[in-house]
């Protein structure tokens, strides 16, 4: 009786096991669609349009970008706003809860493409394309383009590429 004790507790414990990590991975992930306004996980975007423009025919609304370590705010007249991973996902999905001042897109990522977006003038169009977390409403920049003014600036992989 001494052994089989221990037995049936380890034998319990194995049965009662699997019925938790399925009842913990569904809570988890839950089948939450990642264009939901409380979805965490993030989704690859691209957003085109107009920085510092009033509002042209053809927009899909204006959305306010914040870049919180340099303090400022910039209006952006997205034009186009799609998901690159997920072709089902629209822009309207996308756009709802930023457009016409409903709440910022926090930009994140490397100074120099934060510095891009905050350099770039008045009325020049903007490609920016990220990581978009809905429920924290950051998005990760991964790329930027704009046109290039011939500043003499250098990108960190110029500057490195010509040492």
């Amino acid at each position: 009786m001494r052994y089989i004790l221990p037995f049936v507790f380890v034998v319990g414990l194995v049965m009662c096991l699997p019925t938790t990590t399925v009842a913990q991975i569904s809570f988890g992930v839950g089948g939450e669609n990642v264009e939901s306004e409380s979805s965490m996980i993030p989704f690859k975007i691209e957003l085109k349009g107009v920085i510092n423009a009033p509002r042209k025919d053809g927009s899909l609304g204006i959305v306010t970008l914040e870049i919180s370590p340099y303090h400022e705010t910039y209006n952006f007249d997205v034009t186009t706003a799609k998901a690159l991973d997920d072709m089902r996902i629209t822009s309207y999905s996308i756009l709802q809860k930023y457009r016409d001042g409903k709440r910022n897109i926090s930009l994140i990522g490397p100074k120099h493409m934060l510095s891009k977006v905050g350099q770039a003038t008045p009325g020049s169009p903007l490609t920016i394309t990220g990581f978009l977390r809905q429920r924290s409403g950051t998005l990760q920049l991964i790329r930027v383009e704009a046109p290039v003014a011939d500043s003499g600036e250098k990108t960190p992989a110029e500057q490195s590429a010509a040492e």
